[in-house]
């Protein structure tokens, strides 16, 4: 089987690290886009410094590829204070789509298009997004449509990462930090400024693997599909994980007010497509991903 040649754009972000690192323990020949280079590519990778809002510049990209896989964009559902971070999504995203031939491509929404339920999403709920993030990932999929023929488009909805190397504002990655930076034998209250929400969160690792199994699919029946464990977990459970880790006891306290004006109570999703089409299914625990970003804060 000869190599795969793929096309990783974002590869300097979170999940594109772990994803460049996954494609090239599997043999792929990956091509790493990105505004800049400003980090260490694993061996074999091969760098491409390119600005996808710039027409001129994209001209020079090879149109078709075995495979590509778009995480490059906004993806901080808090900075969306403007709609400045839409129309750069979507822009992005059109220009790569317009430009590209006869190739296989994964583009990544998110979970935060579904409008509000307590129940668990399923891929065919209602796309009612509650931010101007979740707006900017429902605009990304409705170029899906338009392009299919001339592309072969799959759409990952991820629910919520864990892992070492995320950005560290957000709500697990402080936490993390503050728990393992308190005083040895610091019995003080836990205090929690959002509120107790209940959240799907996945490792990782799993969303990689997961956007590998859509990517590999030959043939299906949908083209969209959640990224997600299925477990409901809130945050005081992420906290009360934390704590059995470091074998501490501590109360947990909570405002009980939003963290963003997307903010919502409940956000869990239904794997049962993806499963179904592909055997994927998530294979890491909560205290696994939490181990894992721990140990990675003292290395």
């Amino acid at each position: 089987m000869s190599q795969r040649r793929i096309l990783l754009t974002g590869a300097s972000g979170f999940v594109g690290r772990h994803m460049a690192d996954a494609l090239v323990r599997r043999g792929d020949h990956v091509v790493a886009l990105d505004q800049g280079i400003a980090f260490d590519l694993p061996p074999g990778v091969e760098p491409l410094v390119m600005n996808l809002l710039d027409p001129a510049s994209v001209v020079d990209l090879p149109r078709t590829w075995d495979a590509v896989i778009h995480l490059a964009g906004a993806s901080i559902p808090s900075l969306f204070s403007t709609p400045a971070p839409v129309v750069f999504n979507l822009e992005l995203t059109l220009n790569l789509l317009d430009h590209l031939r006869d190739t296989r491509v994964l583009l990544v929404s998110s979970c935060h298009v579904y409008a509000p339920s307590g129940q668990r999403r399923q891929e065919t709920d209602p796309i009612v997004p509650q931010g101007r993030y979740g707006l900017s990932k429902h605009l990304v999929e409705q170029l899906a449509p338009h392009y299919q023929g001339q592309l072969d488009v799959r759409v990952a909805r991820p629910f919520n990462h864990l892992g070492p190397g995320q950005r560290p504002e957000l709500v697990v990655p402080s936490l993390l930090r503050r728990l393992a930076s308190a005083p040895p034998g610091d019995r003080s209250p836990v205090e929690m400024a959002g509120w107790n929400s209940v959240r799907d969160f996945i490792d990782v690792r799993d969303v990689v693997s997961a956007y590998l199994a859509i990517l590999d699919l030959e043939s299906s029946e949908h083209a969209t599909f959640n990224v997600c464990t299925g477990r409901a977990t809130s945050i005081q459970d992420v906290v009360q994980t934390v704590l059995e880790i470091q074998d501490t006891q501590r109360a947990i306290h909570f405002l009980d007010r939003p963290n963003s004006t997307d903010d919502i109570p409940y956000l869990v999703g239904d794997p049962t497509r993806l499963t179904r089409a592909s055997g994927w299914s998530a294979s890491h625990s909560l205290s696994d991903s939490l181990r894992t970003m721990l140990q990675a804060l003292h290395s």
